[in-house]
């Protein structure tokens, strides 16, 4: 499949891709990790541990069964299937959520922080398997060029759309028509529903099926070979360390939100804002970080975020003396943390994503993607050791200060990675 432009098919699969994309990232500014989740959760429990667990949960439901999702995805010609059987699974859990919230808030709040790490894990955990596949067409089927404008369009449109969601959602949460938790089960309930939007999307894509595959390998022969896989290719090895430390900045990112509501005194309204600029975010970064992945690399994308997301951290720390000066204008200028929160998905996709999507032989490209993915999971522990920080110290002070280290470690090992464009990879295309 060469372009958006070409043929019949490959005009549908461009645009039912795209399509999924802009429909899961609609759907995704209604229930915000940074925004909308952290506050819903501090409504039932004062735990930042408990809080910066929901980020962990969806860090490691997504990342984790990419593993296993990689070797049986070696031997399938076809692939479509295994995006649409989990993800419709995972979609149907989505919808159950606003109806947990709806009947166990009233009557156990215990219950319903129970039924929402679940029901939240569980779902992440269906789009988790179907990730590998669904970066691998990705990949096979649309061509580099296509796949640029591809990522481009389907994180700035949503970007655009979630803008005017972000007011939206400012007026639920600050509605006294919409009490709690009411107001949240609506929120959840408009990202179900445009999750759903998303699956039917992707059915529309035409999959040109692979003319050889390799059969799955037997589970202690596929754990040697991802071992070898590390050992062989530095490169990826350096990729995969430098991308764990620079989700360091994940180490805040659960608690901004809360840290302008209880330590600002930002009003309820506010979290609207932060959804909307978040978003702008992502728009700006897409359009920024697109172009110069197309012009200069992966890795200079990787370098950009690298020094952008020190700028969070260090905002928020000024926050309170920038108050105590203006307080006119504090919420506006912590506004920009969120702006770089926003940065940060798209980060991840046009520069390390697509990074491992260049650097892996095609061959090895599912094995690659889910390995990757995996290993990147040691980030999910990032948001737990900020609640544990916030926890122990009480200090916003230490916390912020600790989630400016990793990206620092991050900028220092960007100067040994390799531009995939620039060199080939490592390992041999052949299977061993």
């Amino acid at each position: 499949m060469s372009d958006a432009a070409g043929p019949v098919y490959s005009r549908r699969t461009f645009w039912g891709l795209a399509g999924d994309m802009f429909f899961f990232g609609v759907g995704a500014s209604f229930a915000g990790q940074a925004t909308v989740i952290p506050s819903f959760l501090a409504t039932i429990t004062s735990s930042a541990p408990l809080i910066g667990l929901a980020s962990t949960l969806l860090t490691g439901g997504w990342l984790i069964p990419q593993l296993f999702a990689a070797n049986r995805l070696a031997g399938l010609r076809r692939r479509k299937a295994a995006v649409v059987i989990p993800a419709t699974i995972g979609r149907t859990i989505g919808l159950l959520l606003p109806i947990a919230i709806v009947i166990l808030a009233p009557r156990s709040p215990g219950a319903l922080l129970a039924a929402f790490y679940v029901l939240y894990f569980a779902f992440y955990f269906m789009d988790g398997l179907a990730s590998v596949a669904w970066l691998d067409i990705l990949g096979r089927c649309v061509s580099v060029p296509a796949r640029a404008r591809l990522i481009n369009l389907g994180t700035t449109a949503p970007g655009l759309v979630g803008i005017g969601a972000g007011a939206l959602i400012g007026i639920i949460l600050s509605s006294p028509r919409i009490p709690w938790p009411y107001n949240y089960a609506l929120l959840f309930g408009v990202c179900g529903v445009f999750w759903v939007f998303s699956l039917i999307s992707f059915f529309f894509i035409h999959e040109t099926p692979l003319a050889a595959v390799r059969q799955p390998l037997p589970w202690g022969h596929y754990f040697r070979r991802l071992g070898g896989v590390v050992r062989a290719d530095p490169g990826f090895r350096r990729a995969v360390i430098l991308w764990i430390a620079l989700g360091g900045f994940g180490i805040a990112a659960p608690f901004y939100v809360l840290h302008g509501l209880e330590a600002l005194r930002f009003p309820a309204a506010s979290i609207g804002l932060f959804t909307s600029v978040q978003l702008v975010g992502g728009v700006f970064s897409s359009l920024v970080l697109g172009i110069i992945g197309e012009r200069r690399g992966t890795r200079a994308v990787m370098r950009l975020w690298g020094w952008v997301s020190l700028a969070g951290p260090l905002i928020a720390v000024a926050s309170a003396l920038i108050g105590a000066a203006v307080p006119g204008v504090v919420l506006y200028v912590y506004s920009v943390v969120f702006v770089v929160v926003g940065m940060q998905g798209v980060a991840g996709m046009t520069g390390f994503l697509n990074w491992v999507l260049e650097w892996a032989p095609s061959s090895e490209r599912p094995l690659y993607i889910g390995f990757a993915n995996t290993l990147t999971a040691a980030s999910l522990l990032m948001p737990l050791i900020g609640g544990w920080i916030l926890q122990a110290t009480g200090s916003w002070v230490a916390l912020f200060g600790v989630a400016l280290a990793g990206p620092a470690v991050g900028i220092f090992m960007l100067r040994g990675l390799p531009e995939p464009r620039e060199r080939k990879p490592l390992v041999e295309e052949t299977p061993r």
